[in-house]
């Protein structure tokens, strides 16, 4: 949706000597030097920095990552695996959560071991490694537990496990807060890993674990990216990272080429090209399909798609109706938030009929639009369950802690986290929640863009960008600022009447949802617009997309 936007809260970089003098020290072009500028770099700063923007060598990083201390320990466990082996796999509901699981389930098979794996429900247990789980595992015996994407902190399920003599491997990328749980060992780079690593989501964790050790062959692992990409672009990891870039961009390759079964059926449904396949569709459109099994059903229908199984065509048509389904919930949750601004309790909001599974995306799109703070909670039989999400520079994680004597469950990140409180303990948690979340100062940041005309932009410049991607957490997509010059032609787009074409000089800006406020164009001076390589029936062009209307 276009917006209006006083210059002031923009910061309008222009290239000058210093990105002059970045393309000339490293031999890129003009725009990826501006673009390196804007990121804070110059021509003084480290060259393997430069590198790992431009062209990250994947063998270079991983030759030097540290996971932590503990990470060796993990080795002897998974080597020692053989065809009489029967493993357990303990994953989560979200896509970092099934893509670990599946990635773990690949890596015991390819030991000829027998494997299990179970995704806790969202709505009835909650996320971790729980002591009911822990029990029918302890009951039923079995040779190993491995646990991704959780269990760092489940110390009490872990000390039950181990007590049946089953051995426990952990692979997390979660904060810990106090004492992590005692087990054989835990490759969770934020215990003790170096800062590379602790920017990889669970599923990176492991493949990068696996890539040091040769625990397959390095053309097997190379196919497994797909996995990491899926993962760390739906757990919004930092993208400035030149190992998750790398990891991505080769996952991407390997979804284009040789996409797995149930993926290829659901890009075909979702009327994806698997051959120009992007990081936003996955971030739009396949993601959030995937999501949808944990969050209103069952997380196993996810792992299903991801790992070959029978009856894929109705498992795709499955998820992508609870998709369409959990799209409809968060819609309606959002009409209700928007009136519920005014209540007594505006960060910490919660209603009966709100669905668990929902809340942390909607949490997520009330804190970007607010810049603020927000909690979505919901009843869950005597439990309360909420989301916690931070804009930029907050600390969720941070938050919950000063909470934790009240708290039933908590875990997450800085800027997102989820907890579960007892019925009884609710409202006094509530009040102290409210009271420490008005309290958050947030400092407005202003926006960075690229003073870059329209007319100057074409298809290969905007691939030389790309080349700096993939874009996500601290590496946002680009966005161009072109002056108006005054000559504007506008004409209608689409069949409802609220898109416009706004043609300046020779370039054209695609206005979606602009027909309404283009003709009001006083104190105009500028647009801000983001360049997208479109293609339909084999034919590739670039549209620039219209984001603001920059006023005086």
């Amino acid at each position: 949706m276009v917006v209006r936007c006083p210059q002031d809260e923009l910061n309008i970089y222009t290239p000058g000597k210093t990105a002059s003098e970045l393309s000339l020290t490293f031999g890129c072009t003009l725009f990826q030097a501006a673009l390196l500028e804007m990121r804070g770099l110059t021509a003084d700063s480290d060259i393997n920095e430069i590198e790992g923007w431009l062209c990250p060598d994947m063998a270079k990083i991983l030759s030097s990552l540290d996971l932590g201390a503990s990470s060796s320990a993990a080795v002897e466990i998974m080597r020692g695996l053989d065809e009489n082996s029967d493993v357990v796999v303990y994953g989560d509901y979200d896509v970092d959560g099934i893509s670990s699981t599946t990635l773990a389930i690949e890596m015991v098979l390819a030991k000829h071991a027998k494997v299990r794996y179970f995704i806790p429900h969202r709505f009835n247990q909650g996320y971790g490694l729980h002591m009911d789980v822990a029990q029918s595992i302890s009951k039923r015996k079995c040779d190993l537990v491995i646990v991704v994407d959780c269990g760092s902190q489940d110390v009490d399920a872990v000390k039950m496990i181990k007590a049946r003599g089953i051995p426990v491997v952990i692979f997390d990328h979660h904060l810990v807060e106090g004492v992590a749980a005692l087990c054989d060992t835990i490759v969770n780079p934020q215990i003790s890993g170096d800062k590379l690593a602790r920017k990889l989501c669970a599923t990176g964790v492991i493949w990068c674990w696996a890539w040091q050790n040769q625990l397959l062959t390095p053309e097997r692992l190379l196919r497994l990216l797909d996995l990491v990409a899926l993962a760390t672009i739906a757990d919004c990891v930092s993208m400035a990272s030149p190992l998750n870039r790398v990891l991505v961009q080769k996952g991407l390759s390997v979804l284009r080429n040789s996409p797995r079964a149930g993926l290829a059926i659901l890009m075909d449904k979702l009327g994806i090209t698997p051959a120009v396949l992007d990081s936003e569709d996955l971030a739009m459109k396949i993601i959030p399909c995937l999501n949808a099994a944990g969050r209103l059903y069952l997380a196993d229908l996810a792992v299903k798609i991801l790992f070959p199984g029978d009856d894929l065509y109705d498992a795709v048509d499955k998820i992508i109706s609870l998709n369409k389904k959990r799209r409809e919930l968060s819609t309606k949750i959002l009409s209700q938030v928007d009136i519920s601004e005014e209540s007594d309790y505006q960060y910490v909001l919660t209603n009966e009929e709100w669905s668990v599974g929902v809340l942390s995306s909607v949490a997520s799109r009330i804190c970007g639009e607010r810049n603020a703070p927000v909690a979505l909670v919901a009843s869950v039989g005597e439990i309360m369950r909420g989301t916690l999400r931070m804009p930029s520079g907050g600390d969720a994680v941070g938050v919950l802690k000063s909470l934790a004597p009240m708290l039933n469950t908590w875990g997450g990140h800085r800027l997102a986290a989820g907890f579960s409180v007892k019925q009884e303990r609710w409202a006094e948690l509530r009040d102290e929640m409210e009271r420490i979340l008005s309290r958050v100062i947030v400092k407005g940041e202003k926006e960075d863009l690229l003073y870059w005309p329209a007319s100057d932009i074409s298809i290969d410049i905007w691939k030389q960008g790309e080349e700096l991607g993939p874009f996500g957490m601290e590496n946002p997509s680009p966005k161009l600022y072109s002056p108006y010059k005054g000559e504007i032609r506008i004409s209608p787009m689409g069949k409802n009447g609220k898109h416009v074409k706004i043609d300046i000089g020779n370039s054209t800006l695609l206005g979606f949802g602009a027909a309404e406020m283009i003709n009001d164009r006083d104190a105009l001076i500028g647009w801000v617009y983001k360049p997208r390589i479109d293609t339909w029936r084999n034919m590739t062009s670039l549209q620039l997309i219209l984001d603001k209307m920059v006023i005086s």
